[in-house]
């Protein structure tokens, strides 16, 4: 089998996993300083932007900052509520698909794991049965040339 002949060659083996989480575990995918400026701030800034503390506190702190506003200010009409009800509705809305982002990032990870995983099984399962296969081909080599010293006559003095 050419190129694939160890465990290594798909990632440097499972020891090389276990320190690093996510995406970093897999070979074919860039992480950390591998990644430009921008897609890791972009990272970041999904991971802040799409927590749940992130979600509480935008929505506690739109919720308050609307309350005091209303309260202050007698003369607002409905329409000041509304605009303070829907920004607390864009805010949950833009949170809650950055968290199913993330989750799908993960999910994906996970299964591109677990496709790695597999391939590398594969692999080390390929070498055994190569490894199988050249020792039964000696084997038989080896009981072939016993039959042709054995299917020869025996020469009487």
């Amino acid at each position: 089998m050419s190129g694939m002949n160890s465990t290594d060659d798909l990632g440097g083996g499972v020891a090389g996993l276990a320190a690093r989480t996510g995406w970093a575990r897999h070979p074919g995918v860039r992480t950390g300083p591998r990644l430009e400026l921008a897609d890791r701030a972009a990272d970041a800034l999904c991971r802040v932007l799409g927590s749940w503390t992130w979600l509480i506190a935008a929505s506690v702190t739109i919720l308050a900052a609307g309350t005091m506003t209303l309260r202050h200010d007698h003369a607002v009409g409905g329409a000041a509520r509304l605009a303070v009800a829907l920004s607390v509705l864009a805010v949950l809305q833009v949170s809650a698909l950055l968290r199913a982002i993330r989750r799908a990032d993960r999910i994906a990870a996970e299964v591109a794991l677990y496709h790695l995983d597999q391939a590398r099984r594969a692999a080390a399962v390929a070498e055994d049965l190569r490894d199988e296969l050249a020792r039964l081909h000696t084997d038989v080599a080896r009981i072939a040339a016993h039959l042709d010293i054995a299917a020869q006559p025996v020469r009487h003095r």
